[in-house]
């Protein structure tokens, strides 16, 4: 019973061990280092944690067989574990130097093995069963039907030979078995809840960063971008244009025809502008900036297809052209007012060109509305 207590209590720390080892080592594959250093290290340092992890499983199996003074070959108590290692490594990274140095980690395990007359083959079938990890892991890994099958070739090598160097003495198959299966649900289920997290992380940023009616960048994004286009400017000389505009008179759309409509209309206008801008230029984005106000940027003034008045004009008589229909069957048109302008030598802020292509549009709107307003005009 006590050593059944022991065997239970030493799987149980290993499994915590190997999770801590999934976990950091998915930390250093993930995590955005502040120094390039870091960067520079990333992979040298999940090489490190894989071979050290290797080494700290291996000399605890020494140390035991050390202690029950069987000197014949490495017992069985953590070469599930050893395996369970190099499996998640491989998965997770495509580093020629992690493939190299595990490759000679495993031919010195190998050869080191006692009473292992072959174990040439033995290497080299783990070699193939490595390479396939390591090329294809991260396909295998979502298909159970696929992983777990596996799973069981890739250990096979390493248990064959275990056994064969043990002369035959088995720790009991059922439990190496049920431990494989265990450290393989393991692996699967930390890959899934980072999986999870990584994806609800991506949501969460996504909807940080766009607006939920209409599907466009919204105004943390503008602003981000308009502030690495000013910097782009003054590092590299890249001109950008910018244009603004709203819907006119939209409180009455949502007074006359309910908020419904008007957000139907808010989403209408945005497909539109995406249709668009791409034909102004192949380096323009657009955005919701707030209520019925809209902006589109082209980052590189060279990729305009032609002058700020057409284009202005162009997308005014586009959006003029929409046509909403109730669900009582009314129909209705809107019109827009723009304000277009570009970045200045003398701009000390990279908001001020929104500044003056905003005050544009209200000279849109004060003269007439249904019209633009350019840096072209005084």
């Amino acid at each position: 019973m006590l050593i059944w207590a022991i065997r239970g209590v030493t799987f149980v720390i290993n499994l915590l061990l190997l999770t801590g080892f999934a976990l950091l080592y998915s930390w250093l594959q993930q995590t955005r280092f502040q120094f390039s250093i870091g960067e520079r290290l990333r992979n040298s340092s999940q090489t490190a944690l894989t071979i050290a992890f290797l080494g700290l499983y291996h000399l605890s199996s020494v140390l035991r067989i050390m202690s029950n003074h069987d000197s014949k070959a490495f017992g069985w108590s953590y070469l599930a574990f050893q395996i369970g290692v190099l499996i998640f490594a491989l998965f997770f990274t495509q580093s020629r130097w992690l493939f190299t140095y595990l490759s000679v980690t495993l031919l010195l395990w190998y050869w080191w093995l006692p009473n292992l007359k072959w174990w040439g083959y033995f290497f080299v079938a783990s070699m193939l069963m490595m390479y396939v990890a390591e090329r294809f892991g991260r396909q295998i890994i979502d298909r159970p039907l696929l992983y777990y099958p596996f799973c069981a070739l890739f250990s096979a090598p390493f248990m064959w030979a275990n056994w064969i160097s043990l002369n035959g003495i088995a720790p009991g198959w059922l439990w190496e078995i049920s431990a494989s299966l265990c450290i393989s649900y393991l692996i699967w289920f930390i890959h899934h809840r980072l999986k999870c997290r990584a994806e609800w992380q991506a949501l969460l940023i996504r909807e940080a960063r766009q607006d939920n009616l209409t599907q466009l960048s919204n105004f943390r994004v503008f602003n981000d971008d308009l502030q690495q286009a000013f910097k782009d400017y003054h590092e590299n000389g890249t001109q950008y244009l910018l244009y603004t505009f709203d819907i006119d008179h939209f409180k009455r759309v949502n007074d006359r025809y309910g908020h419904l409509e008007g957000n139907n209309v808010l989403k209408l206008v945005a497909t539109e502008l995406i249709r668009l801008v791409p034909k102004i230029s192949n380096n323009a984005k657009a955005y919701r900036v707030g209520g019925e106000e809209f902006s589109f940027v082209v980052f590189d003034s060279r990729t305009q297809q032609d002058t700020a008045d057409i284009v202005a004009n162009q997308v005014r008589k586009a959006i003029d052209r929409l046509q909403f229909t109730t669900k009582q069957g009314r129909r209705f048109q809107i019109t827009i007012s723009m304000g277009q302008d570009q970045i200045d030598d003398e701009d000390q802020n990279y908001l001020d060109v929104y500044k003056r292509a905003d005050q544009r549009l209200y000279r849109s709107k004060e003269t007439g509305r249904n019209r633009v307003t350019t840096a072209n005009e005084p």
